[in-house]
């Protein structure tokens, strides 16, 4: 068993799932074509929550 112990916490592959959520909120916050308020309205809620994900992310929380 190894008994070594690290001083950082494991951040394998973190910066690729915050550029996968920027890319994604970007996409859900485009509007290419005309959406009714309450599409548009889900569209910013689902956008907004990609950008707390990745905040969450960042801090390690």
């Amino acid at each position: 068993m190894n008994t070594t112990t690290s001083t950082r916490p494991r951040t394998t592959g973190v910066g690729r799932l915050v550029r996968r959520l920027e890319i994604e909120r970007r996409r859900w916050s485009r509007n290419d074509y005309p959406v009714v308020p309450t599409e548009q309205a889900w569209r910013a809620g689902v956008a907004e929550g990609l950008r707390l994900a990745q905040l969450a992310i960042r801090k390690g929380v």
